[in-house]
């Protein structure tokens, strides 16, 4: 009689176990899942925030490369003013100084050039009395009457203290018309001057 108490006090214990033990396995089963939706929910905003840094990354990128590119256009222009800017500055030296180097030789060129025609000038003013003398000695020497008369009266004319021909201005002095006379006659008959007096 008493085992049957026991026996049902024992059955009521082991369905009383396994209601706790599914109960506890079903709240373990609910956490695990819940859980396991959290760590889904993590891994999917870690995916997502990977997603973002590679985008931000690949954006990063893409503008370092922009940047680049107008950082290296903007050195190539930069570089190409400078070389213009020293092109011009290199050329404009270059002229200034052929433009010395004119200016220098023009210098020394001039004074020689005057030089030289000074001593043309009183080369031609020694020579030409020369030629002139030259050509009266040719006349004089020439047989016809004519000539030789003619250089004989520039010879006169050269060497006489008051010349007739080129007078100057205060020496010169009218001749009477009877020695014009004279000289006329003396140089068309071909007769020498010696005899015709010159006018005093």
């Amino acid at each position: 009689m008493c085992l049957v108490p026991l026996i049902l006090s024992v059955a009521g214990c082991s369905d009383s176990s396994d209601e706790r033990l599914a109960a506890f396995a079903q709240q373990s089963m609910t956490e695990q899942r819940k859980q396991n939706e959290r760590l889904a929910d993590q891994s999917q905003a870690v995916v997502a925030e990977s997603h973002q840094l590679a985008e931000a990354a690949k954006e990063l990128v893409k503008s370092d490369a922009e940047a680049r590119r107008e950082l290296i256009a903007a050195q190539a222009e930069i570089t190409s003013q400078l070389n213009e800017q020293q092109s011009v500055i290199y050329s404009g030296h270059d002229q200034l100084e052929q433009d010395r180097r004119d200016i220098a030789s023009q210098r020394h060129r001039d004074p020689i050039i005057a030089t030289v025609i000074q001593n043309l000038g009183l080369t031609i003013a020694c020579v030409l009395p020369l030629v002139v003398a030259v050509f009266v000695i040719r006349q004089m020497q020439s047989q016809e009457p004519d000539h030789a008369a003619v250089a004989e009266m520039l010879v006169l004319e050269l060497t006489s203290d008051e010349p007739r021909l080129l007078p100057g201005p205060m020496t010169r002095r009218p001749a009477s018309d009877h020695d014009d006379e004279e000289t006329n006659h003396a140089l068309f008959s071909g007769d020498s001057t010696d005899d015709v007096e010159p006018p005093r």
